[in-house]
């Protein structure tokens, strides 16, 4: 006779505890198996209503859009503006720019990913208000009569990409900062180049725009410029791509 077989003990128990998985164990396996799908989908959502919501507060359209700030008269291509409520024609204190660079170009859908980009190695844009000037010098003009003495004792100066890099000191209010800055290429007083940049302690995530500087163009403008941190290594490109794009915006008398 043919022994019987128990089809029951045969078989793989459905229960979990039965294979030598706890229940316990199965269910968290499956409850982060659900977490890690969900943090996909709102990782997947977030860049792509990320998008959007930039796509819906930048215009695409390059028209000009004619300002006048103090004595200066400038034609901003529409696209270039970040705030709806400066694509106004007219005067104005202020105009807040955010760019595609090194084109030097405003938004468009086909820059969408390179505006959302939020990889502080990888960024091409750059942010630039334009406004009245507020001050007696610029940054450059500032180099010996306020950073020349809020160097860090400390902190020897070095060189970086051809520039000079010295550490700021916190107790002048400048933490995690340091100067970069470049003599001028004629024997000139002022710098050809000058930027700070926020250097975060080891382990502190990195800013996107981590460098800011600020220059004086037109009668009577102020331009101050964030841009990413990697765009030193080709300092003197970059500036001199700033300066031709700011020469651009400025509507002369014929």
């Amino acid at each position: 006779m043919t022994p019987a077989y128990d089809t029951a003990a045969a078989s793989p128990s459905p229960h979990p505890a039965a294979n030598g998985l706890p229940a316990a164990a199965w269910t968290a396996f499956r409850v982060l198996a659900v977490i890690a799908g969900l943090s996909a989908i709102m990782v997947v959502a977030g860049h792509f209503y990320g998008s959007r919501l930039l796509q819906s507060s930048m215009s695409t359209s390059p028209e000009p859009i004619q300002l006048v700030i103090g004595n200066d008269v400038l034609d901003v291509p529409e696209n270039m503006i970040r705030h709806e409520a400066q694509r106004v024609p007219g005067v104005t204190g202020r105009v807040d720019l955010r760019l595609y660079w090194p084109e030097r170009a405003g938004y468009r859908l086909s820059h969408a990913d390179a505006f959302s980009d939020t990889d502080p190695e990888t960024t091409q844009t750059v942010l630039i208000s334009v406004a009245k000037r507020q001050w007696l010098l610029d940054m450059a003009g500032r180099l010996e009569l306020v950073y020349g003495k809020a160097a860090d004792a400390s902190a020897a100066p070095r060189p970086v990409h051809g520039l000079t890099a010295l550490r700021l000191d916190p107790a002048h209010g400048y933490v995690d900062e340091t100067l970069y800055f470049a003599p001028s290429a004629n024997g000139g007083a002022l710098p050809a180049f000058i930027a700070r940049c926020n250097e975060p302690a080891a382990g502190a995530a990195p800013l996107l725009l981590a460098c800011e500087t600020d220059l004086f163009f037109g009668e009577t403008l102020e331009a101050r410029i964030r841009f990413p941190a990697h765009f030193l290594a080709d300092w003197a490109r970059f500036r001199s791509e700033l300066d031709a794009f700011l020469h651009g915006l400025q509507v002369r008398a014929e």
